[in-house]
């Protein structure tokens, strides 16, 4: 049988930890995926992560315990390959967040190995939340506490908004599903209806999106 996972794309404050929170919430198949962050000894550390200093989160990059990883905001952040299996093995169902689209390109590359290295299969649905830019702007002006992290998450959403044109652009269509994050249930409801029916779905959003993105 399948293991699944549920991948999340989306520009900062689309709804990724909100939609996840929810989902897990509704059904207890759900788990959010904890990620490796690396953090200083200034940092805020959030239990949502595994939080460790850039030195042991450079030996793990060496040491190939990641299945994908990037910097942003200037941290490190990780998918370890025993997290992920710990998950699958107790038939969980992990939400992973992953930024940009280069980052699920290499998740995607590394998940081949660890399919056969684990002898499971695994299926991924992946989804990209968004919203307007305005709104999104008005979200992160609200959500983040400083003037500094404010023009971090801005200018991280313009260049994922830069990601997504040059997507439409070359004709690209890696998402299974794009989902306006407007209303909180009506998003939850089709994700849940999507992963019921193994990803297939009428309407699968790009037409929408791709029609926001040529009015920018």
């Amino acid at each position: 049988m399948d293991k699944k996972i549920v991948v999340f794309s989306g520009m900062p404050a689309s709804g990724k930890d909100t939609v996840t929170e929810a989902l897990c919430a509704s059904e207890k198949r759900f788990i959010p995926f904890k990620k490796h962050r690396s953090v200083g000894s200034s940092d805020t550390c959030k239990d949502t992560y595994f939080n460790i200093s850039v030195e042991e989160f450079e030996r793990k990059i060496r040491a190939g315990e990641f299945l994908q990883y990037h910097g942003r905001y200037g941290r490190y952040y990780g998918i370890a390959e025993d997290t992920l299996l710990g998950y699958l093995q107790e038939d969980l169902c992990p939400i992973i967040h992953i930024g940009r689209i280069e980052n699920y390109y290499a998740f995607c590359q590394s998940l081949p190995a660890f399919e056969k290295k684990y002898g499971s299969k695994v299926d991924v649905c992946h989804i990209q939340l968004w919203e307007t830019k305005d709104v999104l702007h008005d979200r992160i002006v609200l959500r983040d506490k400083t003037e500094t992290e404010i023009q971090k998450r801005l200018a991280a959403m313009e260049q994922e908004f830069a990601d997504s044109i040059a997507m439409m652009n070359e004709h690209q269509r890696p998402f299974t599903v794009v989902i306006r994050n407007t209303d909180l249930s009506e998003t939850c409801r089709r994700i849940r209806e999507l992963l019921h029916k193994d990803g297939k779905q009428a309407d699968d959003g790009y037409a929408e999106f791709w029609g926001y993105l040529r009015s920018l």
